[in-house]
Order: structure tokens, then C-alpha cells, then sequence
């Protein structure tokens, strides 16, 4: 099983803006939310890339409102799941700009 891991941080948008976007960048990237923390400002998201599973979780800090954007997959490699986890950052982007 692989996984990887980005953090960015979207200017000076809030903690809430971001766990906002961080949801709907989920579902313009091609996958479906299927659960949310709103207490934690955490973000699950699955879907299929190549035909795997893959699992997403998006985890925005209350504190600096930066996100720590994660994919996983039991099937995939670290060359799948890079463009997974660039796709919902660049979406956050455009939602956040």
C-alpha cells in the first residue's frame, strides 16, 4: 500500500473556507465525499484511479487554515496516487482563488 501527502497553505483564507472548498475540490476532482469531520475540519473522500481504490483525506488546520491534502491506495503506486492528490489541490486552488 501506498500513500502520499502535500500541504499547502491558501492565503489568507479562513480554517472554515478552506474545509468548504476541501469538499467540493473532492467531488471536482472526480471523487466522492463519503464522510466529513465537521468538528475536526477532516474531509474523507474514495473513488477509482487507473480502476483502483483510492482513499483521500483532507485535513485543514484550525490554526493557519493550510490543508494536508492525502491519498492512499492498496493497488497503486506513489506515480498513481501524485496526480490524485495534485487534482483535488489544483481544484482548491481555483475554488479558493
Amino acid at each position: 500500500m501506498a500513500s502520499v501527502q502535500i500541504k499547502n497553505t491558501y492565503g489568507d483564507k479562513s480554517d472554515s473556507e478552506v474545509f468548504d472548498a476541501a469538499k467540493q475540490a473532492i467531488v471536482n476532482a472526480g471523487y466522492e465525499v463519503w464522510k466529513t469531520r465537521d468538528l475536526a475540519k477532516l474531509v474523507l473522500g474514495t473513488g477509482k484511479e487507473n480502476g483502483q481504490e483510492v482513499r483521500l483525506n483532507v485535513v485543514v488546520s484550525m490554526v493557519d487554515g493550510s490543508a494536508t491534502i492525502s491519498a492512499e491506495g492498496d493497488d497503486l503506486d506513489e506515480t498513481a496516487l501524485n496526480p490524485v492528490v495534485e487534482k483535488v489541490h489544483a481544484e482548491m486552488v481555483k475554488l479558493l482563488a
